[in-house]
């Protein structure tokens, strides 16, 4: 998902809330940024209103890569002056490990990329697969381990 905000205008007030499955948390990645230092702020709420934990005010270019919220909840400030507009900002956010892929010449079993989900693969016939072990959607929304291959088995002489 995607907030966009490009040659923003002047006197703006907008609120975001961002809303996961329960138990789930929020990763906020900042494609782009560039607001008005001093005057156009972002303000990111850990929670659902005005009066959650502040997670921090940013503003000119200098953001985080990305944020984690501790919740299902995100609220999220954008407030201008009335003076000049600037190039403005994009921010992608997630609620889940994005789609680990599928081994060539095998299949992937699991279809719930949400933190804590598991996956596991096998392999069409002929074909061994590399790792076993599950993959674990982490509360860094990373996957636990690489995706494994399906090797294809030496034939012998």
């Amino acid at each position: 998902m995607v907030i966009s905000y490009c040659k923003y205008g002047s006197s703006l007030h907008c609120v975001w809330l961002i809303i996961a499955k329960p138990e789930s948390r929020i990763h906020l990645a900042f494609n782009d940024f560039d607001t008005e230092v001093n005057y156009d702020t972002l303000e990111v709420r850990d929670g659902r209103s005005y009066s959650s934990p502040l997670i921090g005010v940013y503003d000119g270019t200098q953001v985080p890569q990305f944020l984690i919220s501790t919740s299902n909840y995100l609220y999220l400030l954008f407030t201008t002056d009335k003076s000049h507009s600037d190039i403005g900002f994009q921010i992608r956010y997630e609620n889940h490990c994005l789609d680990p892929g599928i081994p060539v010449n095998g299949q992937r079993h699991g279809n719930d990329f949400y933190v804590g989900a598991l996956v596991t693969f096998s392999c069409d016939s002929g074909y061994t697969l590399s790792d076993n072990e599950a993959l674990e959607c982490e509360p860094n929304f990373q996957w636990s381990r690489p995706l494994p291959s399906c090797e294809g088995k030496e034939r012998r002489r």
